[in-house]
């Protein structure tokens, strides 16, 4: 179960791709997932507060880590996140749209967080040298990380 979850992130980003590859003679640009954790058991009832952070679980939790390489022209796709995602940008310089198509770019050594309730995002390399995220995801037992959804025609 845990091995289809990031099999579906994984294929979530190659989605649009697999479309530019059709239509180009040469490699789409792709991003390259590499799995480090996948699916640790979390305390079902964890409450820390320390340092000024604060973090809780009140249902059974996975933790999950990879490394993404967004090729330069790749795009991981709209999509959300069950729980928690923090991202961490490792190289390089990259983009996150909103479904209003507004855009924060993200450079190496700065990160930002995905969060269940959010609306959907995108995240792209319009740099002409990869980017590299570290992805912790913080989510429900069992749950799939990664939920691929519509967007608007943005970035």
């Amino acid at each position: 179960m845990k091995q289809r979850r990031l099999a579906v992130l994984a294929a979530t980003a190659a989605m649009p791709l697999a479309l530019v590859g059709i239509a180009s003679a040469t490699s789409p640009p792709a991003v390259t997932p590499v799995e480090h954790v996948r699916g640790a058991d979390l305390a079902d009832d964890l409450k820390v507060n320390a340092d000024g952070v604060k973090f809780q679980t009140k249902v059974p939790t996975d933790v999950s880590v990879l490394t993404l390489t967004i090729d330069p022209g790749a795009t991981t796709g709209w999509h959300t996140h069950p729980g928690l995602a923090i991202i961490a940008v490792s190289e390089g310089t990259g983009t996150l749209y909103s479904p209003d198509c507004t855009s924060e770019t993200f450079n190496a050594g700065e990160a930002f967080v995905e969060a269940g309730d959010d609306a959907p995002t995108m995240f792209t390399n319009e740099s002409p040298s990869p980017v590299v995220l570290t992805v912790s995801f913080i989510a429900p037992r069992d749950a799939d990380p990664v939920h691929p959804e519509a967007g608007p025609a943005c970035g």
